[in-house]
């Protein structure tokens, strides 16, 4: 899942619908099962007619977790057997059917996100019958962390997009914590953050979250709200 900025067109897929650019849309609720035809419902003249996509994926269909990693393990091999098994641990044998991404850059933890095979498999489909490729596959989430705009040292970025909010923290350099869940209220992000907060026992007794899709939020144990920190 590139981190790479592009020019190309954005395709967004979720539950709301599909999204191609700011012209064309189809907006119903979408499975997995319809997203085929979704796709086949966009006009044929907005698509472009050879090059790229980049491919929003909405946060709703994503998974994270941060997972350590163990001395001695290395190479992707053996990280992709590591990232799976605590993938399953966690989420369990649906996760069987997740693609994986993470950061492959030695480290004593790692952020990895998944994505159902078949929503990859589907796009790939899609596009290759199209003669488009798939520049990037990202979840929204992370497209817009990559553009964040502020840094600290303890500190955390949410976004709330479509009725779902995906939060990550992270303290001196790691990441400690990312996850989604549906989220109608912007008011009650204060009440999740402490919650999420409350997992670290008192560890992360302040610090900045960077909030992208909602105005400015009062939050718990001296931590700020930074909101608008992303395009």
């Amino acid at each position: 899942m590139s981190l790479l900025s592009s020019d190309a067109p954005d395709l967004e897929v979720g539950p709301h619908g599909v999204t191609l650019g700011r012209k064309s849309a189809v907006a119903q609720m979408l499975t997995l099962d319809n997203l085929a035809a979704s796709l086949d419902a966009l006009p044929a003249d907005s698509l472009p007619r050879r090059g790229s996509l980049q491919v929003t994926i909405d946060n709703a269909w994503a998974r994270w977790q941060v997972v350590e990693v163990p001395p001695g393990i290395s190479g992707h091999d053996e990280q992709h057997a590591l990232v799976r098994s605590r993938m399953i641990e966690v989420f369990g044998t649906t996760a069987q059917g997740w693609v994986f991404s993470w950061d492959p850059r030695p480290a004593a933890s790692v952020l990895a996100c998944a994505l159902d095979a078949a929503l990859v498999q589907r796009l790939q489909a899609w596009s290759a019958a199209r003669g488009l490729r798939l520049k990037s596959v990202q979840p929204a989430w992370l497209r817009a962390y990559a553009n964040l705009r502020g840094d600290a040292a303890t500190g955390g970025f949410a976004q709330l997009r479509h009725g779902w909010l995906c939060m990550g923290l992270w303290s001196a350099g790691r990441w400690l914590h990312v996850r989604g869940e549906a989220l109608s209220d912007p008011a009650a992000i204060g009440a999740l953050l402490e919650r999420r907060l409350s997992l670290f026992d008192g560890e992360l007794s302040g610090g900045q979250l960077f909030l992208h899709g909602a105005p400015a939020v009062s939050l718990p144990r001296g931590w700020r709200c930074v909101a608008g920190a992303a395009s």
